[in-house]
């Protein structure tokens, strides 16, 4: 019924209506969203991109400001004078008093940022500081005091980590003091708060967008600003190698933490980073690993990169709602054409459902009943071909079962006769006709079958060969018709002893008989050797020619194995012949084994 349901023409009619109504919409929609995410995703890509341009040349121009300043700050006459003094010289000169008040004076020009000014000597030794603790310290391995002697310009640091004030951030701007003659007597020095810049780089966030964020990363990609996310700081955005991170904490520019822990994993960005990318999207950690839109400029004055980012959801919140919009107005959409398709399929299919149950009560096995429809139409030609099909089909089907009944009844004979024969004939193809147990044939189809089913078991396989000893004088003295009723004897007393259902009793060849022995390990299987040997001795069968004793005896080879894929069922047979014959040539009336693992 579910599958009539899905199938009927009232169901195809709603299903046309809905495709032809709404997959335009649809494909509009599919365009219309496309677009719309588009052209958001290239505004949001130009505001960060904007952003992240602006900030750049912001740092780029307080860099640039505030190397010129200290340059110029640095060709004061009274560094110059100071610093050209003996030691001996400048202690409560003018000079000295000269040189401090305009490093107090300089210093206090942005009193909130600036940390202290300082003269170094030319062996890197700190001579004047505004910040006196740090008069006489040894400065010379700091890259803001060779840099400036080695080039001769100004120069800035990067960031660093203080090593008395916990949390504090500093770099330095410095440049070379000459003296009239343009020889370098020493450097000026400038300890700045890096949280200046840290402020240039989030102070624009929110023009940028809402949720968006900053990032600035310094030459080895590590995080020196991060507007969300500060426990990112002063680590990289992959891991570094090991000898750059020894270099970079024995310069302060990262903390003395493990290894693992001065890392993060964002591999697409160091990737975008490593090929000049303008622009990614990607997941960041430290933002819950949502995808973001990221752009990246890099400043001019310092190999450094500023990242705006932000997340691509709040990026392409509109067309979300655009979407809301468009499904409820399929659903509207839907519902109506559904409403009229169902009246236009109820109209067209009323007398159709009505054949169509006629037509299954027919097909139940009501051959009595007829369409009654009186329409002129191409449904009441239908009902008429109908009603002339089913009074044919009506008679045919009284003459076709009497006819099947009588053919019916001359098969069940044939299929008895047949069952008969087919058993007769697999009786002759598998017994031995003299002894009536197995033959050869059956023992090697049934060896091979065993083999694989104990093979996939990994269960044990055992077979025993015996033979009549000294049958060829048996026979010549007893003749044909006594040897052969020996040899029934006994196949019929072994067949007696191997009862198990999977066992089997066959005539392998002449006086040679065979005794396969499935899920048997060597041990039940010289059992069964043992009580077909004390079951011969009992027949106690006259062998007047016979060296061994005055009975029949047989001589038995036992062989058992578990049966593997490296192995074939020949291995059996081998190794029972060769335990025969063992039992032979040791004087016969025995049993002998050979065991393979």
């Amino acid at each position: 019924m579910q599958h009539s349901l899905l199938g009927s023409i009232r169901t195809k009619l709603i299903v046309s209506f809905l495709i032809v109504a709404l997959i335009p919409l649809l494909l509009l929609t599919f365009i219309n969203k496309q677009t719309t995410e588009k052209a958001l995703a290239d505004n949001a890509r130009q505001a960060l991109s904007m952003a992240a341009n602006e900030t750049a040349n912001r740092i780029d121009a307080f860099i640039d400001g505030n190397l010129n300043s200290v340059r110029v700050e640095a060709i004061l006459p009274g560094f110059a004078r100071y610093l050209s003094l003996t030691p001996k010289q400048r202690d409560d000169s003018p000079e000295m008093q000269l040189a401090t008040e305009t490093l107090i004076r300089l210093s206090r020009k942005d009193m909130v940022n600036v940390l202290s000014y300082a003269l170094l000597n030319l062996n890197g030794k700190n001579v004047l500081d505004t910040y006196t603790p740090n008069v006489s310290k040894d400065e010379s391995g700091q890259d803001y005091f060779k840099e400036p002697l080695q080039t001769g310009l100004s120069f800035v640091s990067s960031m660093k980590q203080s090593s008395t004030i916990p949390d504090l951030l500093t770099f330095f701007f410095s440049s070379p003091v000459r003296n009239a003659k343009g020889d370098i007597l020493g450097v000026l020095r400038v300890s700045y708060n890096a949280t200046v810049v840290q402020q240039l780089v989030t102070r624009q966030t929110e023009r940028a967008g809402a949720k968006s964020f900053a990032i600035l990363l310094d030459e080895n990609n590590i995080y020196l600003a991060h507007s969300t996310a500060p426990q990112l700081l002063f680590k990289s955005i992959v891991p570094l190698p090991l000898d750059i991170v020894t270099r970079l904490q024995k310069a302060e520019r990262l903390p003395n933490s493990p290894v693992k822990e001065l890392a993060t994993n964002e591999f697409k960005l160091k990737q975008a980073l490593d090929g000049k990318q303008s622009y990614l999207i990607t997941s960041l950690s430290g933002t819950g690993n949502q995808v973001n839109l990221i752009t990246i400029a890099h400043l001019k004055y310092k190999p450094w990169s500023v990242l705006f980012a932000q997340p691509i959801s709040i990026a392409l919140a509109p067309v979300e709602k655009q979407i809301h919009d468009a499904m409820f107005l399929f659903a509207l959409i839907a519902s109506v054409v559904t409403i009229i398709a169902f009246a236009i399929g109820q109209l067209i299919t009323k007398p159709i459902i009505y054949l169509t149950n006629i037509v299954f009560q027919f097909t139940a096995g009501n051959l009595d009943i007829r369409v009654e429809m009186n329409s002129k139409d191409e449904i009441g030609q239908l009902a008429k071909s109908f009603n002339n099909m089913a009074l044919q089909l009506q008679t045919s089907l009284e003459t076709l079962e009497q006819r099947v009944q009588e053919r019916t009844a001359e098969l069940i004979i044939a299929k008895e006769k047949a069952e008969d024969a087919n058993q007769k004939l697999e009786k002759l193809v598998n017994l031995d006709s003299l002894t009536q147990v197995a033959n050869r044939r059956c023992f090697d189809g049934r060896l091979q079958a065993e083999w694989n089913r104990l093979k996939r078991e990994r269960q044990p396989l055992s077979l025993i060969l015996f033979d009549v000893d000294k049958f060829k004088l048996y026979n010549d003295y007893y003749g044909h018709f006594g040897g052969d009723d020996c040899l029934i004897r006994i196949a019929q007393t072994v067949q007696k002893i191997v009862n198990r259902p999977a066992d089997l009793v066959a005539r392998y060849g002449g006086e040679e008989f065979s005794v396969l022995l499935p899920n048997t390990d060597l041990v039940e299987a010289i059992k069964v050797a043992q009580s077909i040997q004390q079951a011969i001795h009992d027949q106690a069968i006259p062998h007047a020619k016979s060296d061994v004793k005055d009975i029949v005896t047989l001589s038995l080879g036992i062989a058992s194995l578990i049966p593997t894929c490296d192995i074939k069922p020949d291995t059996l047979i081998t190794s029972a012949d060769k335990a025969l014959y063992n039992a032979k040539r040791q004087g016969r009336d025995r049993y002998c084994y050979s065991f393979e693992s």
